[in-house]
């Protein structure tokens, strides 16, 4: 399998932050209100995660995991408290910046893939190179990189639906890294998966975590949880240290 660029060099290389946290979260709370109720799905959460850090967030249903990694990952805003990425504070960002800043500093990964499927794997890959405004040389390149990287060199013309389930969790990775990220945001990404397969998943985070790569994951499995540097667990919207894994 082809290594990937490591993104903390990428990064260097082109003058990006490279403070020792690539995440503080301080007071974070998100309220949703319907009519009379008021739900608070996360409480106060401060955080800070490491740059290069691989952490797992395990809880119950409703406990706020999936509201924290859509914060993390700029697709919701906080009702109140500070988020920093990268040093920078993103509360009160206009829609159009945090575009940007997901684009270029957060790839995402999840549990039901969401590939185009009329598209080849290449092409599911090379989308949001696309929408970056990539030469395409420079395109090519990198698709070609990261579906070696991925293990799928031999695969980039088949369709979603002519690859397996583990297969088409590669291309999501190859697409979510291939634009060279900061932070991967994980939703249960072993979650449509069986257990064998699932560790071949894992243990391809674990090699973009080992090439400098900040990883995110959400899951239910105690086993894919183990594989991560640090556990969190969530419970009734706040923020519970785990013990370091194994």
């Amino acid at each position: 399998m082809t290594s990937l660029p490591g993104p903390v060099h990428a990064a260097a290389a082109v003058g990006v932050d490279l403070t020792p946290e690539i995440i503080r979260l301080e007071e974070i709370s998100r309220l949703y209100v319907t009519g009379p109720t008021e739900v608070r799905a996360l409480d106060r959460v401060s955080l800070a995660i490491p740059r290069g850090a691989f952490i797992a967030l395990m809880g119950p249903s409703g406990s706020g995991k999936s509201t924290l990694l859509n914060v993390l990952g700029c697709l919701d805003s906080p009702t109140a408290g500070r988020y920093l990425l990268d040093g920078e504070a993103v509360n009160g960002l206009s829609e159009q910046r945090l575009a940007d800043i997901r684009q270029r500093k957060i790839g995402f990964i999840f549990q039901s893939y969401h590939l185009v499927p009329r598209m080849s794997a290449a092409r599911n890959v090379e989308l949001p190179l696309i929408l970056a405004g990539v030469e395409p040389a420079e395109r090519r390149r990198r698709v070609a990189e990261a579906l070696a990287a991925t293990g799928l060199g031999t695969r980039a013309s088949h369709r979603p639906d002519q690859l397996s389930g583990g297969e088409r969790q590669r291309v999501a990775i190859a697409r979510a890294v291939v634009t060279r990220p900061s932070l991967l945001l994980a939703d249960e990404p072993t979650g449509n998966l069986d257990s064998h397969t699932g560790d071949e998943i894992v243990a391809l985070l674990q090699s973009l975590h080992r090439a400098g790569l900040t990883i995110v994951m959400v899951t239910h499995d105690p086993r894919v949880a183990a594989k991560a540097e640090r556990l969190l667990t969530m419970r009734d919207g706040r923020l519970e240290s785990g013990p370091e894994a194994a």
